[in-house]
């Protein structure tokens, strides 16, 4: 019995010696990444990011750690669209290394933040219902499911994002998820899902919309 616990034990302290590694391997590669930053070698930069990213997908955890590691490196990845000029893109990551860790040192970028928009909640209803259309998806996309949920068994993402006057999802805030490649997934999905604008009086305007995602 006790060589089993002892073996358990060591097992134990060897996956936490491994995960440092790997770690450490990925502030490595962070470091590399914003060393073509500061070379101006943008496209390297956001090839580098992306590929970290892909990565640390499948072998993050739920702790705080992961979660500012993987903030890290898509902070990374906005200053390296800053710097190629891809105005939506820098936004939508910078905005998602926040969400994913408020406290994230964002690297040095010259695209301005943009103005929150002037939402329409439709949570709270107006003074006439009937003058509001909801947003409606035309295009959408389904999530990568992330390793993590092996272990989860079931992992559910809420998101809260904006849906401007173009039918674009902006302004990512996660209201909840049990773990950082969770919300990364559900973000990367729903960046990519389009709608008709919501509409007050026929006119379009900025609406919060709320999703879930149920990952199995």
């Amino acid at each position: 019995m006790r060589k089993t616990a002892i073996t358990f034990v060591s097992l134990f302290l060897f996956a936490t010696f491994v995960l440092a590694d790997v770690a450490d391997d990925w502030r490595r590669d962070q470091a590399s990444i914003e060393a073509m930053l500061q070379q101006k070698r943008f496209a390297d930069a956001r090839k580098a990011s992306i590929k970290l990213t892909n990565r640390m997908f499948d072998r993050l955890g739920t702790d705080v750690v992961s979660s500012r590691l993987l903030a890290r490196t898509v902070a990374l990845r906005a200053a390296a669209e800053d710097g190629l000029g891809n105005v939506d893109d820098t936004n939508w990551y910078r905005q998602v290394a926040v969400a994913l860790d408020p406290q994230v040192v964002l690297p040095p970028m010259t695209t301005p933040v943009p103005e929150p928009l002037a939402i329409l909640h439709f949570g709270s209803p107006p003074a006439d219902p009937a003058k509001m259309e909801a947003p409606q998806r035309t295009r959408r996309r389904d999530p990568e499911r992330p390793a993590i949920v092996n272990e989860l068994g079931e992992a559910i993402a809420e998101l809260e994002v904006a849906i401007d006057v173009d039918g674009v999802v902006r302004q990512p805030r996660i209201v909840r998820s049990p773990a950082p490649s969770v919300s990364y997934a559900a973000l990367e999905a729903i960046k990519q899902w389009r709608f008709r604008p919501g509409k007050m009086e026929g006119k379009p305007m900025p609406v919060i919309f709320r999703i879930t995602f149920n990952f199995h």
